[in-house]
């Protein structure tokens, strides 16, 4: 599975790939966070229902995760790996001391957190209703929650208050989150890539455990990557959809992309 970060049509898309269950989780949270967000920033009903339905999808995945305790370990990797850098001389310390700072206090402050659910988010009866009726198809529609329907038709900054509050419950979960991510696409070096007939393979190396790989194409490419892989090997073929509805096919020309293998 892989994560896009579309531009516009006269821009590159970054295709990216977790080469880890930790990136994938971190990747998925990253996705459902930015989906409130763009929600919260809205006016209308319909955005407040975007941006209830990803919070209450990361109360659910956050609920099947103990994704603070992967974000702790994966903040003192990366803490490590910084120490490390202080030792060379080429590294510039005025850019490299400001990250230390800001992954150590993160860290601390995911340590210093209460376990556990907040209790504004896993005993709030309202935000309960509305999880219990989102598994059904249409059901949080007004006839089937009008209290729901109700506080949607309120005013929207009264709406916004309340956003802002069930957010404040995963606040910190989102700081690491985005960190970690972050921190990742600034380590990798880009590498021009050419994929013959539309495939390529690589072997990564072993020594080397990288946390993701990022595709970009350049603008106007009418393909996709379909990306597949562990932390030794990659293998990624070019696809098109020749009309949408049909069964996509593997391009027959060569494509050149950019490969970012990352890791700090």
């Amino acid at each position: 599975m892989s994560s896009t970060a579309i531009n516009t049509e006269t821009k590159e898309i970054t295709y990216e790939y977790p080469l880890s269950e930790r990136i994938r989780t971190f990747l998925r949270l990253e996705f459902l966070l930015d989906q409130y967000r763009f929600g919260a920033a809205g006016d209308s009903p319909w955005h407040t229902r975007v941006a209830i339905s990803a919070l209450l999808d990361v109360k659910g995945l956050l609920s099947r995760s103990d994704v603070r305790s992967e974000l702790q370990k994966e903040l003192d990797r990366m803490i490590a790996s910084l120490e490390a850098l202080k030792e060379r001389p080429e590294v510039d310390a005025s850019v490299l001391e400001p990250l230390l700072d800001e992954c150590k206090a993160l860290a601390q402050s995911l340590r210093a957190a209460p376990t556990g659910m907040p209790p504004s988010v896993r005993d709030n009866e309202f935000l309960a209703t509305i999880e219990q009726r989102a598994g059904v198809w249409g059901g949080t529609c007004a006839f089937d929650l009008p209290a729901y329907h109700l506080w949607l038709e309120t005013p929207v900054a009264d709406r916004r208050v309340l956003l802002e509050h069930w957010h404040e419950a995963f606040h910190l979960i989102d700081e690491g989150t985005r960190l970690v991510l972050r921190l990742l696409r600034d380590s990798a070096d880009p590498i021009t890539e050419k994929a013959s007939a539309g495939s390529f393979q690589a072997m990564l190396d072993r020594n080397t455990p990288y946390r993701m790989l990022r595709i970009i194409l350049p603008p106007g490419l009418r393909c996709y990557p379909e990306i597949s892989g562990s932390k030794h090997y990659c293998n990624i073929r070019f696809m098109k959809q020749p009309e949408h509805g049909e069964r996509a096919q593997q391009v027959e020309d060569d494509v050149t992309f950019t490969l970012e293998r990352c890791l700090i």
